[in-house]
């Protein structure tokens, strides 16, 4: 999306939305200062255009604003340039719908991934396990694939999120790939023991704060949505969230006996956890012969 923005009574730009980011920053722009993009009736502080309102919430001072290039109406030939006549309004997701469609994506994959295993009655095997480098790199090639293919995953979707590269650059599949994995380092802490809680923390600071993930900073892109996120839409994702959880644990039952001795060869303490987890996960009807 391209935005404009008034500096010494001029015109400026366009920027694409981390550029203009970018600017504020660095202090070369205020949530205060004037813009206008596509969908927008008048000038308005950046911090109130719809598509930085997630991203500027801080609330200074306004400064005095004189004499205001007139506000573009209807006629193409007024339009700011590079303005399409009819261009579509589009949305910053927030960091709380981004986490969202992310936890729905992995329930999703985990439960595929046990419910395959289950039916075909596949022996325990450590390198599948949740924390596995074999289940993630699956996950990472999944996702790149739909990404590239489709713009989104199924998480994404079910938001109406969709992932777009910034600029000319088109989506290939070597940088959808790309962002996968640095989401997978950077964002998902590699699944490693409690490294992603600290992880995921650190991204929403960084998305707050800048404005941008680390990710799609280091990739070009952006995730965008053409509507914005409904109550429905985020009820049904949590409910989503809740049929995978009970799938997976219903599907992994087969695989705990063997399961809990392997972790009890290596910690005591960690196999009685085990033990008592297992009490509340739901029994798994015996298949007839």
């Amino acid at each position: 999306m391209d935005i404009y923005w008034i500096a010494d009574k001029k015109k400026c730009g366009p920027a694409t939305v981390p550029d203009v980011l970018s600017l504020v920053q660095m202090g070369e722009l205020t949530p205060d200062t004037r813009g206008w993009h596509a969908g927008c009736e008048k000038w308005m502080p950046l911090r109130e255009l719809p598509a930085l309102a997630d991203f500027l919430e801080e609330k200074p001072e306004p400064e005095p604003v004189e004499e205001l290039p007139p506000v573009p109406d209807s006629a193409a030939e007024e339009r700011p340039p590079e303005i399409p006549a009819g261009a579509v309004r589009v949305y910053l997701p927030s960091p709380a719908t981004r986490l969202l469609a992310r936890l729905v994506d992995m329930a999703l994959f985990m439960a595929l991934l046990f419910g395959v295993i289950y039916v075909r009655e596949i022996p325990f095997i450590p390198s599948l396990l949740p924390s596995g480098p074999v289940v993630w790199i699956a996950f990472i090639a999944l996702e790149a694939g739909l990404i590239y293919f489709l713009g989104t995953t199924p998480g994404k979707a079910l938001l109406g999120i969709q992932v777009r590269p910034v600029g000319e650059a088109p989506m290939t599949l070597g940088r959808s790939f790309a962002r996968s994995c640095w989401v997978f380092l950077s964002g998902m802490g590699m699944m490693i023991s409690i490294l992603p809680l600290f992880m995921m923390g650190y991204s929403w600071w960084i998305l707050r704060s800048r404005g941008i993930t680390m990710w799609d900073a280091r990739c070009g892109t952006l995730p965008l949505q053409f509507k914005p996120t409904t109550l429905l839409r985020q009820f049904m994702a949590v409910l989503v969230l809740f049929f995978c959880f009970h799938v997976f644990s219903y599907c992994i039952q087969p695989w705990m006996p063997a399961f809990v001795d392997a972790v009890e060869q290596q910690s005591p303490e960690a196999g009685k956890t085990l033990h008592k987890w297992m009490q509340i996960l739901p029994e798994t009807p015996e298949k007839k012969a």
